[in-house]
């Protein structure tokens, strides 16, 4: 690179490494600093330890051309962290979980009330914190849709879905626009917002946008085998919990569609341990995990294809790895 391509310095830059460990200390410094009548609720949450894939993808696609990570973009990724972290207390109401990332879950330990209002809290400290920190003044032109924009979408999605309970005839394509809105608009939101943060081209913002849509589309479709896959113990959170509450998810579609009789065989009352020897039977989890790997591809040609920094884009496609349920982030 010459002097005159080089990326201009930056006072407050940190390296990949020192952004995630900043991102991890000011989720837990905010979610231990709250007022005293929500302390006890929220230091509960502290304790707890997620993967943080989104925030993560967000400090990724934050990297600029010298490697390095505006130190603006801790506190977006954090404000990220937040908003999911307040989805799940929401959801684990809904789904009577019991635990969530090995602990208790909030409504379990403090009530339901307690939980609900915990969960808007976090909402509203998640969106103070995005709006104390903004991308440099050049770049908020490329910014037509705010984080609170796609957590709209985020919403719009879960009552897509929470209408469709127990709708065994939800079409595939039905369900993509589901989970488009539900898990891939707060991944996108990731993406986009850490592109703001970076010197790439503007040129590139659609495929970053695009990237991280697929991004959350791949991570709904491998939660979606997960839930009938995994244990208790090796998820740390509650497993066919999707059939028990009435969500209908791509493996069963895609199972109730194979075999003629299991609409009928469910409405007489099939256990979830009967469920999910009749989807792995019916080709539901094979066909789900088809199209994981489709989208995997076309979204790794995505992430070759952009210019920029070899590290940044192995990065990318280890968090796409992550996300279709291979080797942790690193």
């Amino acid at each position: 690179m010459t002097d005159s391509t080089r990326a201009p310095e930056r006072e407050d830059a940190l390296t990949y490494d020192e952004a995630v460990r900043g991102t991890e200390n000011e989720i837990k410094r905010q979610l231990r600093s709250t007022p005293a009548v929500i302390s006890r609720l929220t230091s509960h949450l502290s304790r707890a330890e997620g993967k943080s894939i989104r925030a993560k993808s967000l400090l990724i696609c934050a990297m600029g051309r010298d490697g390095l990570i505006a130190g603006g973009a801790v506190k977006t990724a954090a404000a990220v962290e937040l908003l999911h972290l307040a989805t799940l207390v929401h959801d684990d109401i809904i789904d009577d979980a019991d635990k969530r990332r090995g602990i208790k879950t909030l409504h379990r330990k403090f009530g339901e009330k307690g939980a609900v209002l915990c969960g808007d809290y976090l909402v509203c400290m998640a969106l103070e914190l995005a709006s104390s920190t903004k991308p440099p003044e050049e770049r908020r032109k490329l910014a037509p849709k705010t984080l609170p924009g796609y957590l709209t979408d985020v919403l719009t999605g879960e009552m897509r879905q929470n209408r469709n309970n127990r709708n065994y005839a939800l079409t595939e394509r039905q369900y993509l626009k589901i989970i488009t809105g539900k898990t891939a608009a707060m991944f996108e939101a990731c993406f986009h917002l850490g592109f703001l943060f970076s010197d790439e081209s503007e040129a590139c913002m659609s495929d970053y946008l695009t990237i991280g849509k697929n991004a959350g589309i791949i991570f709904q479709l491998a939660d979606d085998c997960a839930d009938y896959e995994s244990t208790a113990r090796s998820s740390k959170k509650p497993v066919l919990s999707d059939y028990k509450t009435g969500v209908v998810t791509l493996p069963l579609i895609y199972a109730l569609k194979s075999d003629g009789s299991l609409r009928d065989r469910i409405l007489g009352g099939m256990t979830p341990r009967e469920l999910k020897k009749a989807v792995a039977a019916a080709g539901g989890l094979s066909y789900t995990h088809l199209k994981i790997a489709g989208y995997h591809k076309k979204t790794l040609a995505l992430i070759s294809a952009l210019p920029g920094l070899k590290n940044k884009k192995e990065k990318l496609t280890a968090l796409l790895d992550r996300a279709a349920g291979m080797p942790a982030v690193r």
